[in-house]
């Protein structure tokens, strides 16, 4: 028989929820579910505040703490189980403005498996010996059999092999449990991969999902090794070892966990392990209807950070742009401000040559060659000075080339200007 996924469970809106939607915000995956006073106060009296509070998504304690805390009057215990003919009467509104908003799980917002069916064996046998292994299944047990025990586990760092952290004992178990698996996941389609980084991949719909089989270890304290006897009359000698202590006893338990090491959201099951009911060996085919679950979730995800990449990457190009633009008018406001100190300075620099020229021209006792002589120089000087003397695309050039180092998220202060508010 096909064994199928199961879609999640999608509740039915009800017409409470669906008035107060309206005005929801979504965050994440919640939501803000407001209502008013005057609205809220008549559905505690309306319905039991149990049914009311499962019905926005909620705890009844929650709605009971946003009720008190609004000034809402609730029904005492017992109201509802009273015929309606007999049960007191409904208070008065509270006079109390505002609105009561509640935070609540978007279901909408979450997604869910591919419609299309993963067809799987009901029961995956996996055999009492171990034929015609799968390749990566040969590379791992020559890899473990030679192994050396670290911490009760055997060293496989490091090796490009599959990831399985057990004990010596289960080596053949764990081989026909991993040949199992990987010869009835081939044949759903799915492939295996050992990454560069040691990690096992099972490609399940183009999404790559880390998977690792690992051995419940029990770590219990060594006691310390007794003191060396003291030999009669003999040095006494500081014993260093018993510095390094405590030491600890690796047990194995023979319980296997098979994991997928990745993360999700939405409470997706991840783990399948040795329990009372059964092994692991026997929930294969629920790990291959795991995997695929999983392998929703990360394409899911992996979408929504292509699109958050991508609305970063406008975000950052347009912040870019304003950055540059804001640092390209203040260079050029900076290059306005010192053409215009220049030309005052020649400015100055003129009227004192007209000053002395004035006096050379009432007849001081000066030097007529050697004054003439001067007032040339102090011409050349004031014009070197004067920007608008010299090429006058310089100044009105409104190009400016900003280094290729130039770093956006300078935060530097900012300076006064003639423009600074």
């Amino acid at each position: 028989m096909a064994h199928s996924l199961k879609r999640f469970p999608v509740q039915t809106k009800q017409s409470l929820i669906s008035k107060a939607l309206e005005s929801k915000r979504l965050i994440g995956m919640y939501t803000y579910i407001s209502f008013s006073i005057a609205e809220l106060f008549d559905k505690v009296w309306e319905t039991p505040v149990l049914q009311l509070a499962q019905e926005i998504g909620v705890s009844d304690v929650a709605l009971g703490k946003a009720c008190r805390k609004a000034g809402i009057p609730l029904p005492g215990r017992g109201h509802w189980a009273k015929q309606a003919n007999v049960r007191p009467q409904k208070p008065k509104l509270p006079k109390n403005n505002g609105t009561v908003e509640f935070k609540v799980l978007d279901r909408s917002a979450i997604p869910r498996p591919s419609h299309k069916p993963v067809t799987i064996e009901q029961t995956i046998q996996v055999p009492d010996q171990l034929k015609e292994p799968h390749p990566l299944v040969i590379q791992w047990l020559k890899v473990a059999r030679s192994a050396k025990i670290i911490d009760g586990f055997l060293g496989a760092k490091g090796r490009r092999v599959l990831d399985i952290k057990i004990s010596a004992a289960p080596i053949d178990r764990c081989a026909r449990f991993f040949d199992t698996l990987i010869k009835a996941a081939e044949r759903e389609g799915y492939s295996w991969k050992i990454t560069e980084t040691n990690t096992t991949s099972v490609i399940v719909n183009n999404e790559a999902v880390a998977v690792r089989l690992v051995e419940r270890v029990k770590r219990l304290p060594s006691p310390p090794q007794p003191p060396q006897p003291r030999r009669p009359g003999g040095a006494w000698t500081p014993d260093f070892s018993r510095m390094v202590y405590p030491r600890y006893e690796w047990i194995p338990t023979g319980e296997l966990t098979f994991q997928i090491d990745e993360y999700t959201d939405y409470g997706e099951r991840k783990n399948w392990k040795d329990t009372k009911t059964g092994l692991v060996e026997t929930k294969i085919a629920d790990i291959l209807v795991g995997l695929s679950r999983i392998s929703v979730l990360l394409k899911k995800k992996r979408e929504q950070r292509e699109i958050q990449a991508r609305e970063y990457a406008a975000a950052e190009a347009v912040r870019l742009e304003r950055v540059r633009k804001a640092e390209i008018q203040h260079r050029l406001q900076l290059k306005l401000v010192n053409h215009t100190e220049k030309w005052e300075h020649a400015e100055r620099l003129r009227s004192f040559i007209g000053a002395v020229a004035k006096r050379v021209e009432c007849g001081q006792a000066v030097d007529p060659t050697a004054a003439k002589a001067w007032l040339e120089w102090a011409n050349q000087q004031a014009n070197l000075l004067d920007p608008t003397e010299g090429d006058l695309m310089t100044v009105i050039s409104l190009e400016v080339q900003l280094e290729n180092g130039f770093n956006t998220y300078s935060y530097r202060k900012p300076e006064k200007s003639w423009w600074s508010e």
